[in-house]
């Protein structure tokens, strides 16, 4: 059986899963990168994940964007 995702045919569910997942990741790390950009605030991934910088205002807004 073969599962077509965005363009590509799956047949081992096992690929069809780490697509996915990275997907995800990627869509998340955009929107953090995005919401931090807009609010003014610097973002820097780390081992540890990602690290957002800023004044209070600046991180106030950028959680407030990241919520929408």
């Amino acid at each position: 059986m073969a599962i077509r995702y965005k363009g590509r045919t799956f047949t081992s569910g096992r690929a069809l899963a780490d697509a996915m997942t990275r997907d995800v990741n990627q869509a998340v790390e955009r929107k953090v990168r995005q919401a931090a950009t807009s609010a003014g605030a610097r973002v820097r991934k780390t081992a540890q994940g990602f690290e957002v910088e800023g004044d209070a205002t600046k991180l106030g807004r950028f959680y407030t964007r990241l919520g929408r």
